[in-house]
Order: structure tokens, then C-alpha cells, then sequence
């Protein structure tokens, strides 16, 4: 991929940040948060903030999640972070703690789990510290990266959608850039990062996708990254339109929606055709176990040759995290998190 030039990248991020303008506060500033880990990428978006910070009204606020997954390495993330946003940026510096126990690990992955958890903290400080907007550091190889993953794991076409520039009130203003552009920047710009060192281990599945699969295929084609940005922005549409029409399929089916239990009515349910059939058992799938959480193709394919069987079926999976039953009787598909007979 073609390397940007300063100037060309900083318009890129200003166009982003011109489209999705947030409302201001009652003194015409701006608020909003960056998700800064110390990683290259966001850096580069809070040198982007600066860049633009009187230009667009901007009052940032740097916030940093520790994870302390790595012991003295975490702890060097944050130090290098808080003093980044002193010294170089001058952002009002915020800092959480996360700590993951063995017993939320249970079913669920590290990844996934440190993701749901930091989103948490995100949306915690979106209304503690009255920000408009959170600001995210995803670029082109991430959006790839991820819709690799997805196709690896098996997925249907959300999971095809990649990373979205907007979803509620984060913003991905670097997800039409390169990495490869986002480390330019910083050497134009004569700014450091830190490495998270997991990144680098082979036996992620992610690593080799990012060190392997992606330099392949953008090896066979430099445009891949693009590509595949206009794809999963193509396939998001399409899976919006779809999801609308799911979620009014879905209020029609659902007799009974707690915290820990929802209810489908078969005879309702088997009127729907199977595109929305399968969008409604997403749509349950992700009420039990969290906005973020993306079903694999396999196991909403599970659950529908579970609904083409006569009589009472009951399932409790390994595949599903959080404790997750489903359960079929004569009338209801019933996904509980409680301890079922």
C-alpha cells in the first residue's frame, strides 16, 4: 500500500471527524474521550486530536485501561501513557483497572472477555466524565484482520461487516488508515509507542493472521486492505437493513425477556423465513451474552437443526460462554442462564 504523506493523513482523520461531529457542551467545546493502550496506533490518534484540537473544539481526555495481564509490562504502559498525555499532548489523563478472575474466565476466552470488560469501563467513564463521543484506535489492518478472523472461526454476514466507524457513541477515526501509515506518522512526527510483547507470540491466532495471512494477501494485492474496507462497509449496510427487519421479527416472537431468560415462540418463529429466523437467535444469543458477543455460524446452525426435530430437546454447550442453556419444548425455544433440570 501507497504511504501517505502528514498532510494527507491528517485530512483523512479531519474529514472523519467533520462527518461524525458531536454536539457540543453549553461552551462550545467538544468532549471526548481516547482510548490510549501506548500501542502505535493510538498514539497516532491522540497526536491527531492534538493536531486538531482547537480546530475542532476539542476538549480530549486520555483514557487508559490496565488490564495488569503482563505484570511489570502493564504497569510500563501505563507510566508511558499518563506521561505522554502530560507532557506531549497536555490531555486530562484517566486511568482503569481491570482485574479478571478464573471463575469469569470460565467458557470465555481471554481476548473476549478483557474486550467486554474495557468496553464496560469505556461506557463508565462516557457518563462519569461527561464525554460526548470515545475515540478508538482501530485502523485498515485491524478491520481486515478482524473479518479474517471471523471467516476462520465461522461467521454469517454481520461477522462480515468488520469493524464499523460507528457503533453507539465509539468512533474509529484511523479506520481508513494503513498501519503502515499510522507508523509513518509517528516517525514524521518523531513519536514513540510501546509493544505489547503477546502481540508477537505465534501461537495467537490473530498474530498469524496479522504476521502471516495479511502480508500474503497484500503481497498478491496492495489494494487488499482497501478492498476489503469497501466490502465490509458494503456487507454492514446489508446486514443493517436485514437487522431491522430481524428486530421487528424478534418483537413479534419473544413472549419473555429478563436478564437471564428469554422465550421464543416456536409457531411464531417457524413463520419466519430462515435469513430472519437465524438474525432472530443472533439477536437472543447476543441479549444473553452481551451486545459485543458475535455467534458462530455453527452454533446458530446447531440451534436450527434443533428446531427442525419433533418432540422436547435440550442443549447445554461448551460453545456457548456464561452458562448459556437453550432448551426446546412444545412451545417455546427458551435461552436461560439459570440452572436448568
Amino acid at each position: 500500500m501507497k504511504l501517505m504523506s502528514a498532510k494527507a493523513i491528517e485530512e483523512r482523520f479531519f474529514r472523519f471527524m467533520q462527518l461524525h461531529a458531536m454536539l457540543p457542551e453549553p461552551d462550545g467545546t467538544i468532549r471526548v474521550g481516547i482510548g490510549v493502550s501506548g500501542g502505535p496506533d493510538s498514539v497516532c490518534l491522540a497526536l491527531l486530536m492534538k493536531r486538531y484540537r482547537r480546530q475542532l473544539h476539542l476538549e480530549p481526555v486520555v483514557i487508559h485501561v490496565n488490564h495488569h495481564l503482563r505484570g511489570a509490562e502493564s504497569d510500563r504502559d501505563e507510566a508511558f501513557v499518563k506521561k505522554l498525555a502530560g507532557d506531549a499532548l497536555d490531555f486530562e489523563f484517566v486511568k482503569r483497572d481491570i482485574e479478571l478472575t478464573p471463575q469469569e474466565l470460565k467458557g470465555q476466552s481471554l481476548e473476549a472477555l478483557a474486550r467486554e470488560k474495557r468496553y464496560a469501563e469505556f461506557a463508565d467513564c462516557r457518563t462519569s466524565l461527561r464525554l460526548g463521543r470515545i475515540a478508538l484506535a482501530h485502523t485498515m489492518n485491524d478491520n481486515a484482520e478482524t473479518l479474517l478472523m471471523n471467516l476462520l472461526r465461522g461467521t454469517g454476514v454481520s461477522g462480515m461487516g468488520g469493524i464499523p466507524p460507528v457503533r453507539d457513541f465509539f468512533i474509529r477515526p484511523l479506520l481508513a488508515l494503513s498501519r503502515e501509515n499510522v507508523l509513518r506518522y509517528l516517525a514524521l512526527n518523531n513519536t514513540g509507542s510501546v509493544l505489547d510483547s503477546t502481540n508477537e507470540l505465534p501461537d495467537h491466532v490473530r498474530n498469524r493472521v496479522r504476521h502471516e495471512i495479511l502480508p500474503l494477501l497484500t503481497g498478491i494485492n496492495p489494494g487488499f486492505l482497501n478492498h476489503v474496507l469497501a466490502l465490509s462497509g458494503d456487507l454492514r449496510d446489508i446486514d443493517g437493513f436485514m437487522n431491522r427487519i430481524a428486530l421487528e421479527a424478534y418483537t413479534r416472537v419473544c413472549s419473555e425477556s429478563t436478564g437471564t431468560r428469554v422465550s421464543l415462540d416456536l409457531h411464531k418463529l417457524s413463520a419466519c423465513e430462515p435469513p430472519v429466523m437465524k438474525m432472530v437467535l443472533q439477536i437472543a444469543v447476543r441479549h444473553m451474552l452481551g451486545t459485543y458477543y458475535n455467534p458462530r455460524r455453527e452454533h446458530i446452525d446447531f440451534i436450527m437443526d434443533m428446531l427442525k426435530k419433533t418432540g422436547d430437546n435440550s442443549l447445554s454447550l461448551d460453545m456457548f460462554p456464561g452458562n448459556l442453556r437453550i432448551c426446546k419444548n412444545k412451545e417455546y425455544l427458551v435461552f436461560d442462564t439459570r440452572s436448568l433440570p
